[in-house]
């Protein structure tokens, strides 16, 4: 569901083995991921490995799941450029960083773990939205609504109640992502980053007036 998101910067493939159609991909294709690689070379991959082996549920026997990671990076290194692979917090992933709800000033418990090749810095934290109790979790999604949680979770597609709360990425995830990856793509592609400047003006004015007078 971050389609929606993706498609501000550029336009969205996606593929996956049981699609529907989405009005935010510019295509849509069929295709078994374990087994077929799709042809083409992209800037940027999301990738999506099922979870189930890693999940904290009651229940789950991680062994009658088969671990998706180690092809999901196969996948992004021959598909794109740069790759997102998102997953539980639990997940065997190189050097995560790990987004929560509150890191966002979202209430919802919904902590998820990405690996990307690019820098993904690591927010703070602290909780900026009430305490660790009041934070809904998606296994409680029917104590909101469905509009509640479209409109946390920044969604405008149609989407069935308990798939918007247990699996839909909250849109402020995917933004900060984005955003991360372009300014890391713009400062490698020689893009002025201007997030220091005021250290640089300041450094530039103490040489300029440290130095003496017959300089100039």
């Amino acid at each position: 569901m971050e389609a929606e998101a993706l498609s501000t910067i550029g336009e969205v493939h996606r593929f996956t083995i049981n699609p529907k159609e989405n009005p935010w991909c510019s295509t849509t294709q069929a295709v078994d991921l374990m087994e077929e690689t799709p042809p083409g070379k992209f800037d940027l991959w999301f990738g999506h490995p099922m979870c189930t082996k890693y999940s904290d549920m009651p229940g789950v026997d991680p062994d009658e799941h088969v671990d998706q990671i180690s092809r999901a990076r196969e996948l992004a290194d021959k598909m794109a450029d740069h790759y997102v692979i998102e997953n539980k917090p639990r997940a065997p992933l190189k050097s995560p960083t790990h987004l929560k709800g509150q890191m966002f000033n979202l209430p919802i418990a919904y902590e998820r773990a990405f690996e990307t090749s690019f820098e993904l810095r690591q927010p703070p934290r602290q909780i900026t939205f009430g305490s660790e109790s009041s934070q809904t979790s998606p296994f409680f999604y029917s104590e909101r609504s469905h509009l509640w949680w479209k409109t946390v979770k920044g969604i405008r597609g149609d989407y069935p109640k308990e798939h918007v709360a247990k699996n839909v990425l909250p849109l402020a995830y995917v933004d900060y992502i984005t955003r991360n990856y372009l300014e890391d793509m713009g400062a490698s592609q020689g893009v002025r980053d201007y997030s220091n400047y005021d250290e640089e003006m300041d450094e530039r004015r103490s040489r300029s007036s440290n130095r003496s007078l017959n300089e100039f």
